[in-house]
């Protein structure tokens, strides 16, 4: 089922068991700004979507609907891990589009950069 903002940000603050006066209070804003939100007249600008999302203790992807599954957070990585992961999600699309069932040099050669980054000391 699709959910958009409103929906979303009206469920959480029923969850949390907050009136839209109560969150307004909370992050300086009034009922008819809630409102708007959740009829989806208006969204909040970063900081109040920020300051909504502290309130309601979920992250800013919860919030807006991101599904944390199809994502990969690159927090605490270095560049060089950056890029590796960069490169093998590029060479499993492309792989999925051939409907290859074997791996490619390249996707090799990607292991590779990873054992080595895993092993280096």
């Amino acid at each position: 089922m699709f959910e958009d903002f409103g929906e979303r940000l009206k469920r959480l603050r029923i969850n949390a068991g907050l009136t839209q006066a109560k969150l307004g209070s909370r992050v300086n804003k009034g009922v008819t700004s809630i409102s708007k939100y959740e009829s989806g007249a208006m969204l909040p600008t970063m900081e109040t979507a920020v300051d909504l999302a502290f309130q309601l203790r979920v992250s800013l992807d919860e919030l807006f609907g991101y599904d944390n599954a199809s994502s990969v957070s690159t927090f605490g990585l270095t560049d060089e891990q950056k890029e590796i992961i960069s490169d093998l999600i590029l060479l499993f699309r492309a792989q999925n589009t051939q409907n290859k069932s074997s791996l490619s040099p390249e996707q090799y050669e990607i292991i590779g950069k990873i054992m080595e980054a895993f092993y280096r000391k």
